[in-house]
């Protein structure tokens, strides 16, 4: 075996020292080169980060014009404020209210719901809040609440989902669940959800035939369709021979009678037809039989608004869509508008029985 000099090995450990070092030096300017130097915070970025204590500000001397001026400067530069300062409504909102004379205080909190973001938006929260305070019984202004969500900016569609699922859903079944109070502050809110874009217009259509909020009425802009035709279910449940309703045959029927209400009879009665998939668009009822009943539309909707059918794990509302006496002739059913997405027509006798002889509805799948 050949053994190096101390000396060779001593130089060779130098030379591999200095190359490692020179590799770390020149790889580390390649870096530093590749880096950009950190560039400077733009103008808005610190209005945002500052805006929080300027509102703080605002809030404890609300009379102090030199106070509220800088917040409204800090707001104006800042075109996302943070989540703490949207909190910061709330505080705006009540000082607001307590200290006559401070209009900069509104007009500041009018200013930050149009640019927080869902989530923190002071004006959408504080419909939430409201909306279910009222369902809870607590009374509210609805004229003063719809300011909140005419201001309500990027949370409008939260705060009108909020009120899609905790009154217009409600509007839109056969028992009358709506105090007077709610059905006011409905009729305030739902114009500006409907502007929006924000109210779902099957629930829409559904509460409108259901009635008891005319305001509702004349939010509706569609108009039936022209080409419409017989409906045939795909299905029926309940009474044997129920299909024998829909045939179009007069002379057909079958005998309903009100049975013990069990899990299924809010939804299917004594007969229901079932359109899968649902029905587009009901524009017209009729119906031709022997004693009095109650039909309902199933209409689908999205989760969470109306009722919910554990079989199918969808929800609904269930507007009444036609009252017959039963005289043995057809009766026309009113509708006011158009039904949009109908699952499903079920038949409601109101004295016992009766005989259903013929169901016609007609409308586009």
């Amino acid at each position: 075996m050949r053994r190096f000099p101390l000396r060779t090995l001593l130089l060779m450990t130098l030379a591999l020292a200095a190359f490692i070092r020179l590799y770390f030096v020149t790889h580390r300017g390649e870096r530093r080169a590749e880096r950009p130097p950190p560039a400077p915070a733009s103008a808005s970025d610190q209005a945002c980060r500052t805006l929080e204590r300027a509102l703080e500000g605002a809030v404890r001397a609300p009379g102090n014009p030199a106070a509220s001026a800088r917040a409204r400067q800090q707001l104006d530069a800042c075109p996302a404020p943070p989540v703490r300062a949207c909190e910061l409504g709330a505080a705006l909102d009540a000082r607001s209210q307590l200290e006559a004379g401070a209009p900069p205080l509104r007009e500041l909190l009018e200013t930050l719901c149009q640019r927080c973001q869902a989530g923190a938006n002071p004006c959408a929260s504080h419909v939430t809040r409201s909306v279910l305070g009222l369902m809870a019984g607590r009374p509210t202004d609805s004229s003063n609440l719809r300011w909140y969500l005419e201001h309500a900016g990027p949370g409008t569609p939260e705060a009108c989902a909020e009120v899609a699922r905790a009154l217009l859903a409600p509007a839109a079944l056969p028992q009358d669940s709506l105090t007077d109070a709610q059905k006011e502050t409905l009729g305030q809110l739902a114009p500006v959800c409907a502007k929006a874009g924000q109210l779902p217009a099957n629930v829409l259509h559904a509460a409108v035939v259901r009635g008891g909020v005319p305001a509702l009425t004349q939010l509706v802009q569609e108009k039936p369709t022209t080409e419409s035709a017989v409906l045939k279910p795909d299905r029926t449940v309940g009474t044997p021979g129920g299909e024998k309703s829909f045939d179009g045959q007069e002379a057909t029927g079958v005998a309903l009678a009100a049975a013990p209400q069990g899990e299924r009879w809010q939804k299917d009665g004594a007969l229901s037809a079932v359109f899968e998939p649902p029905v587009r668009q009901l524009s017209a009822l009729r119906v031709r039989a022997s004693g009095p009943g109650t039909l309902r539309a199933a209409v689908r909707t999205r989760d969470g608004l109306g009722k919910h059918d554990p079989d199918t794990k969808t929800s609904f509302v269930d507007p009444v869509a036609c009252r017959f006496k039963g005289t043995g002739q057809w009766e026309p059913c009113a509708l006011p508008v158009p039904l949009l997405d109908v699952e499903a027509l079920s038949v409601f006798p109101d004295n016992g029985t009766l005989t259903l002889n013929e169901v016609e509805a007609r409308g586009t799948r």
